[in-house]
């Protein structure tokens, strides 16, 4: 289970930079399209990162209840 989410999230930030990508060259030629496809990769990527920060705080949490126990 742990080993799907992880290549599941490998995968997300795959699609993160081909969207970056593509959104970086539309931008050139339809700008509402390519910013709007950049602003969605920005708004993914924040999520991500706000979740990873989260998860660390709790496994530091968790280590120090069982140390303390």
């Amino acid at each position: 289970m742990v080993r799907s989410l992880i290549t599941l999230g490998w995968l997300r930030d795959l699609a993160l930079v081909l969207l970056v990508c593509a959104g970086n060259g539309l931008r050139h030629t339809s700008p509402r399209v390519g910013f709007g496809i950049l602003a969605a990769c920005l708004v993914i990527f924040a999520e991500r990162f706000l979740w990873a920060w989260h998860l660390c705080d709790l496994r530091e949490k968790r280590a120090q209840s069982v140390r303390s126990l």
